[in-house]
Parts: structure tokens; sequence; C-alpha cells
């Protein structure tokens, strides 16, 4: 059973259509258009468990790639850029509230304007468990060194959204000076937990 026969084929198409270009594709408007957010949890369980082709209980990197496959077999693959997006919101969306997110990114838009206690309190993180904040940790962590690094930094308001702006050279080390409590260039899980909690 495939993900379509859930849906209108005209939706699907329509929704298929609207991301054609490579590097448009954005899960929200896509949910929309074919009709998926309005679906029942049980429909949208269906759905994940068509996506999961591993059965592994997640949607990996390889299966998001292929993801508007299980929509129409002609469709594009998604680009690496569009995969890491969707990746990274949707599991910033079991954490935070996408307004909240949507208000810290725009409370921070101007470059220079970012102010981590404020950025961590609007966007709902200052309030999480130490579990949750574990679990923002390692999506912030892209290359998965078990550290935050100045790199990573920079591109910090990218794991929220992508297309937010990179950090500039100044909020960076702003951002690095206070996270980093034992001085050796690097954000650790802990450091990041006492950090959000500032």
């Amino acid at each position: 059973m495939a993900v379509a026969s859930m849906l209108k084929e005209a939706d699907i198409k329509a929704a298929l259509e609207g991301c054609k270009a490579a590097d448009s594709f954005d899960h929200k408007k896509f949910f929309n258009a074919c009709g998926l957010s309005g679906k029942s949890s049980d429909e949208v369980k269906k759905a994940f468990a068509i996506i999961d082709q591993d059965n592994s209980g997640f949607i990996e990197e390889e299966e998001l790639t292929l993801f508007l496959q299980n929509f129409s077999a002609s469709a594009r693959a998604l680009t690496e850029k569009e995969t890491k997006a969707f990746l990274i919101e949707m599991a910033f969306a079991s954490l935070l509230k996408d307004a909240d997110v949507a208000a810290a990114l725009e409370g921070c838009k101007a470059a220079d304007s970012f102010d981590h206690k404020k950025f961590f309190k609007t966007c709902g993180m200052a309030g999480k468990s130490a579990e949750d904040l574990k679990k923002a940790f390692l999506i912030i962590d892209q290359d998965n060194s078990g550290f935050i690094e100045e790199e990573e930094l920079k591109l910090f308001l990218q794991t929220f959204k992508a297309g937010a702006r990179a950090l500039t050279d100044a909020e960076t080390k702003i951002l690095l000076k206070a996270g980093d409590s034992d001085g050796d260039g690097m954000i650790g899980a802990d450091e990041f937990a006492a950090l959000v909690k500032q």
C-alpha cells in the first residue's frame, strides 16, 4: 500500500507540482497540499509505516531522500539540503512549538542581535527537561562528535529552521564563551544544558 492510496490524486499532483524544482520542498506546504495534515492520527501512523521502509520505527535520512516517491513513483528525490532541513525541523518539532521558534528567530533576525538567553527563553528551550536538552544537543551537534564546535555554533540558528541566518563571527564567539565553561573551545552536552538554563 502506498501513501498515495490514502489521498486524492489531484491533491497529490498539486503537492508534487508545488515542489517540483530542486530545493523547493517545504514539508508543511506539502502536507497541507496533499491532504495528509488533515488526516487522523491513525492514518498518519499508517503513512509513517509506509515511509519507514525498513520498519525500524524511525524514518532515516535515506528514506527521507526518497520521501516524495512514496506519493508518486516518478517524483524526484529530495536534495541533500532539503533532506537535512526536513530532518532538523522534524527533530525539533517534537521538542518545540513552531510559533515559539518563529518568534525566537524573528527576535534575532538582524545581524549582531542574537542574545542566547532571550533566544532560549523565547523558543521554549529554557524550560525543557535535561532529557529534552540532550536531544536538542544531539541535533545541534551535526557531526556527532559529542561537542558543538565553533563552526556548528555559527550555523546554530539554521538547526532550528532551514534558511535562518548564520551567526556573525562576534555572536559566535560570544555564544562559545558563554557556553564553554572548561575552556576547550567546544561546548559539551552538560555545558549546553547549563548554557540554556542561564
